[in-house]
């Protein structure tokens, strides 16, 4: 469960079902969820960036592109970019 993408709401935490494929964790989500957590985009970020579109790329969000985890660890790359917390 360590590796799972957690959404946080208020006091609670949820799972979204996006990192589930016939009922197990799906592993290029959790791939591009622990490449998230080396570059610190806050996990609410990441998920929110999973259904979104792509930049350039309308109607293509990274939730359906998960055969092409190498571009979307640089498009990852280019979100923490604009969305790294300030240290």
């Amino acid at each position: 469960m360590q590796r799972a993408v957690g959404v946080f709401i208020g006091e609670r935490a949820f799972c979204p079902s996006f990192q589930l494929k016939d009922g197990i964790f799906h592993e290029p989500v959790l791939d591009l969820f622990q490449h998230a957590m080396t570059l610190k985009v806050p996990h609410n970020v990441f998920g929110a960036w999973m259904v979104s579109a792509l930049p350039g790329q309308p109607g293509s969000r990274p939730v359906d592109q998960l055969g092409n985890v190498p571009q979307l660890r640089d498009a990852l790359g280019a979100l923490a970019d604009r969305y790294r917390p300030v240290e």
